[in-house]
């Protein structure tokens, strides 16, 4: 039996001390999030309309623009919930509270509040140069030049026929590859329309019809165009759809006269071959 005492002072001090501590493993850094985990975040506070937590978020995860899913996001939020804009090149965003609306905060804020910029254009057509089969860029080019279009808040260096055609290309494009909904063709057929291009407009306004038969602008839009192909019973037809869909009063209105001013082209019309 080994007997402590006899062991040299050392070796028992050795024995009786605790030995070191096993060493801690470092914590592995967070994995970074996935492109999806990002776009399923943005979603979740675009509706909770967290639109400038959303930028933010995407903005940081892709700086320059070079993921499609991500610029095509932020797209959607630059077009469609920005604060104020600078020639569609540069955007401001708010996270808007419970009990305001984003049309009512845009009336009082000033250029001050554009921080972010992003040129729309240029971002989707690089996009397009380096991914020239995702289509979706294609649709939200032809999204972008219909709104340039509508608000003439951009793209001044552009004449309105050059814009139309910029939507036509775009749109036709993207419609190719299944990549079309009531509103693309309503602006396609409008895109037509404006160019004098009323047969080619018509298909267009169809397509939109069929894909939301109560949208009454469209109902309006095709009633003009046959009208300048002069297929009044069409038409007719479709003055009186717009009428019956329309909510706006003036609106309303101007489909009713239009309605009834074709009745009387048709009646004129019939007379005059009974002679």
């Amino acid at each position: 039996m080994l007997h402590l005492y006899r062991l040299p002072l050392l070796l028992l001090g050795a024995l009786l001390l605790p030995g070191p501590a096993p060493a801690q493993q470092p914590t592995p850094p967070a994995a970074a999030p996935t492109e999806a985990e990002v776009l399923r975040q943005a979603t979740q506070l675009m509706q909770n309309r967290q639109y400038e937590s959303a930028w933010k978020l995407l903005n940081g995860f892709d700086p320059k623009h070079r993921r499609p899913a991500v610029a095509l996001r932020q797209t959607e939020l630059a077009l469609n919930y920005h604060l104020r804009s600078r020639e569609l090149e540069g955007f401001g965003f708010v996270d808007v509270k419970p009990l305001e609306r984003l049309d009512s905060l845009r009336e009082h804020f000033t250029r001050a509040a554009i921080r972010y910029p992003f040129a729309v254009e240029t971002v989707l057509k690089n996009l397009i140069q380096q991914h020239p089969t995702n289509y979706r860029l294609h649709r939200a080019l032809a999204d972008y030049y219909y709104q340039t279009e509508q608000c003439s808040c951009a793209e001044a260096d552009k004449s309105p026929a050059q814009l139309y055609a910029l939507m036509v290309r775009y749109y036709a494009t993207a419609h190719q590859h299944g990549l079309g909904d009531f509103s693309s063709y309503f602006a396609l057929g409008y895109a037509r329309q404006s160019l004098r291009q009323f047969a080619e407009s018509v298909p267009a306004y169809t397509r939109a019809i069929a894909l939301r038969p109560n949208y009454a602008p469209a109902h309006f839009q095709l009633s003009y165009s046959y009208t300048v192909l002069k297929k009044l019973p069409l038409a007719l037809q479709e003055a009186r759809a717009a009428a019956r869909y329309f909510d706006d009063p003036t609106a309303k209105s101007d489909a009713t006269y239009l309605a009834e001013n074709l009745e009387k082209k048709i009646a004129q019309a019939a007379k005059a071959k009974k002679k």
